[in-house]
């Protein structure tokens, strides 16, 4: 049966033209709803799928009509891919109103032959939980009214589009067949219903409604409380590479209120008792099929059977058997009841502190419904201007990355940078890819927040410290930038991530900054060789950077380190008056997926006698092609973001590169070797750049080339930048001498070995004299 079609403005007539792209599946429904726009559709039961054609037109608005108001869409995409989709309302005078909820779904948008294409999805029934909205409406049988409008004026600051006419048509949506349509079902969350025995810092669900841990720790020890519902016995420990070869492990159970915990190591598959038992149980209970187990243990052990805890993020393994062992035998094969994950174990601890300032302010930076091209890796900018009504200088004392519903996965880092203070960020400045526009490399490349997947997304700094904004602060505008890392090239689509600043008047003493160190992230700075187990690149802050200090030494507070996937070590060392004096941070087990901020215990120094070195260390043994410097998460970084104080205006970024010339020595090298063919390297940076891209096309890959790339970053000579200061060429800083850190088990061993020549000592001294005693009784 034809649909009734009414008007309430004027509509082209109903027509069939040629000049739509294909659809991206088969659709049941389709309508001409004008000559620049086609609408096709299907459903089932409980969601309906629209998918959207139009030309001559930048955006196109689409939805359904009530009384009272309409429930749409608003969407847009660009020549250069950047678009827009938004959930909105249409009031009743054609205002355009964002709805608190996206209950339409992005599904695909991309342009073909000047036609764009906006796909999506939404649930039939929306008002399942409530009886009316004022933003949505449910699809019911019948007729519905859908309105619709085209237009080319957009704003970009804000958003909002130029609407004139609406256009209007009835259309019945819903086949009949899928009835009787229904709400979508509430995923069961499961549930573990057992409450830790104390208060404690961390906690981590390892699987959801079955195990989860807690855990404490100081300088010296780990506190641990694992919870897990199963019949039988529990195991929980650390592993050096995620793997159950090598893992430090406990395994506990209860049987008939009797407990077994014993601390163990595995090699191989056998799981072996130690021969110390570290692992100190101090409480155990079953109840309600839920076993708990809290336990001790130091974070370094002399023992062999046992492995240190590292900072950074190492590898935790654990599992569970179905039943408890019989009497006198061992535990059971765990099945599918294990797991790993990289915990940042011992880093900085979620600031619980509660404390609200009289004065609390809070301003929110956001970016939201912005759709991005269908690339590997992305990097998105929106430009934001300090309130004009901020005359006075706040501190910021707590920050929090409220981050998105939708493809959180795919948040690969954010970052705040500051413009220079005489940079006005409304002059030319649009929202959009980071690196093509000239001013925001020029103007806005201070770091002054940053945050990682896997790191802490609130961070609460000391009562005495906070960071400036507003007044004589040396900022006006700041640029939010979003890594979107997309390797299945679908949809990219952020729906809404914020910046939230939480801030008082009342100034702390301490005002902080970030002090960013590392090395420019291109093939000339980071090429690494593939199959190689261990690839260090280092960079340096030389003292001409520093000695600026004069006598006002700086105070580092935390460390963010950053790489991309194939970092596996980061660490910056202190250098004072050509003495290595030992690592400023060290992360031994950086994980990609598990970045966070660290703060140091104790805070670290750093004066106008001290160049600081940084390394990187990369694995690429899963790598079949060079991994070079770069913007996309398969390409590599190398920065270590610290947060000190006092702040300083010309203290925020340092690093170097390598010397050109030692560079295109490199080239020639791999050339007159036979292992890349190497063009005229010119007298220009164009024509290098040339040869590089070439050589690297044609480059071997064997040992000679993987020993070559390593003695090349080992020797070269660095140019140095920090602010507008350019250093060198300058040879590699070395040390007079190399810091070994005190090992703790020697000092241990050596106490042990001074307590038994002292035991020893004593026992022939009794010896020697009962052979006295007895010679003077019977000679």
């Amino acid at each position: 049966m034809m649909e009734k079609l009414f008007f309430i403005f004027l509509i082209l007539p109903y027509f069939s033209t040629g000049q739509f792209a294909q659809p991206t599946e088969n659709y049941q429904n389709s309508r001409d709803l004008s000559s620049d726009l086609k609408l096709y559709w299907n459903n089932n039961e409980i969601e309906i799928t629209f998918e959207i054609h139009f030309t001559n037109a930048q955006w196109v608005l689409f939805g359904l009509k009530s009384s009272d108001f309409s429930d749409i869409i608003l969407g847009w995409l660009f020549s250069d891919g950047i678009g827009h989709f938004s959930d909105r309302h249409l009031l009743p005078n054609n205002t355009i109103v964002h709805d608190s909820d996206l209950n339409w779904i992005p599904l695909d948008a991309f342009t073909q032959n000047n036609i764009t294409v906006l796909k999506f999805k939404r649930n039939i029934k929306l008002l399942c939980d409530v009886s009316t909205s004022d933003e949505d409406l449910d699809i019911v049988t019948g007729p519905m009214n859908v309105v619709f409008a085209l237009g080319n004026e957009i704003n970009r600051k804000d958003d909002s589009v130029v609407l004139s006419t609406i256009n209007e048509v009835q259309i019945e949506l819903l086949a009949q067949t899928n009835s009787p349509f229904s709400c979508p079902s509430k995923p069961v969350e499961p549930v573990l219903n057992s409450e830790p025995t104390a208060n404690y810092q961390y906690e981590l669900s390892l699987v959801a409604g079955v195990y989860k841990i807690y855990w404490n720790y100081t300088d010296t020890d780990v506190l641990i409380e694992l919870h897990c519902k199963t019949n039988g016995w529990v195991g929980f420990g650390f592993s050096p590479n995620g793997g159950m070869d090598g893992s430090d492990v406990a395994i506990g159970w209860i049987s008939n209120g009797q407990v077994n915990f014993t601390d163990r190591h595995i090699v191989g598959r056998q799981v072996l008792i130690d021969k110390n038992q570290d692992w100190k149980l101090l409480y155990f209970s079953e109840s309600n099929g839920i076993n708990v187990f809290k336990f001790t243990r130091k974070i370094k052990l002399c023992d062999s059977d046992d492995l240190t805890i590292e900072q950074g993020s190492p590898y935790i393994i654990f599992a569970y058997g179905d039943q408890d062992p019989s009497f006198g035998a061992d535990i059971s094969y765990h099945g599918m009841n294990r797991g790993g994950k990289v915990v940042s174990f011992i880093s900085s601890p979620p600031v619980k502190d509660t404390f609200v300032p009289d004065d609390l302010e809070i301003l929110d930076a956001t970016i939201s419904h912005v759709i991005l091209p269908k690339l590997d890796t992305f990097y998105y900018c929106k430009g934001f201007e300090v309130p004009k009504e901020f005359s006075q200088k706040r501190h910021i004392y707590k920050w929090e990355l409220i981050l998105p519903k939708m493809n959180v996965e795919r948040m690969h880092h954010t970052l705040i940078y500051e413009c220079k203070r005489d940079f006005n960020i409304s002059k030319g400045f649009q929202p959009g890819y980071c690196y093509k526009d000239e001013n925001k490399m020029q103007n806005c490349q201070s770091i002054s927040f940053a945050w990682a997947y896997g790191g802490n997304n609130i961070d609460i700094y000391p009562r005495d410290m906070g960071y400036p904004i507003g007044g004589d602060t040396d900022y006006l505008y700041y640029i939010f930038e979003i890594h979107y890392d997309n390797p299945q090239m679908t949809l990219a689509y952020i729906e809404s991530i914020t910046w939230r600043y939480y801030m008082t008047r009342n100034l702390r003493p301490k005002e902080l900054g970030i002090f960013t160190l590392g090395t420019d992230s291109s093939a000339y700075s980071i090429a690494i060789p593939p199959g190689v187990d261990h690839f260090p690149i280092k960079t340096y802050c030389f003292n001409e950077c520093i000695k600026d200090l004069n006598e006002e030494n700086i105070t580092i507070v935390s460390a963010i380190p950053h790489t991309h996937l194939v970092g596996i070590e980061v660490w910056t060392k202190i250098i004072r008056k050509g003495n290595d004096i030992g690592y400023l941070f060290y992360n031994r087990n950086y994980d990609f997926n598990y970045q966070t901020s660290y703060t140091l215990n104790p805070y670290v120094n750093i004066t106008a006698h001290d160049e600081l070195i940084t390394q990187c260390v990369y694995k690429t043994t899963s790598r079949d092609q060079f991994v070079f410097g770069g913007e996309s998460t398969r390409d590599e970084m190398c920065f270590h973001f610290l947060t000190y104080y006092p702040r300083k205006p010309n203290f925020k970024v340092c690093g170097n590169v390598p010397f050109v010339e030692d560079y295109a020595a490199l080239l020639i090298k791999l050339n007159q070797s036979g292992n890349a063919q190497v063009p005229n390297l010119g007298n220009s940076m164009e024509t290098l750049n040339s040869a590089v891209e070439q050589t690297f096309q044609t480059i071997q890959i064997n040992d000679f080339v993987r020993k070559t790339f390593k003695e090349f970053y080992n020797m070269t000579r660095m140019t140095g930048f920090c602010g507008e200061k350019l250093i060198g060429p300058k040879n590699q800083t070395k040390a007079r001498n190399t810091y070994i850190e005190p090992d703790l088990c020697a000092v241990s061993n050596d106490n042990q070995n001074g307590i038994f020549q002292f035991v020893n000592m004593i026992f022939n001294w009794i010896l020697a004299s009962i052979a006295e005693w007895i010679k003077s009784i019977f000679y």
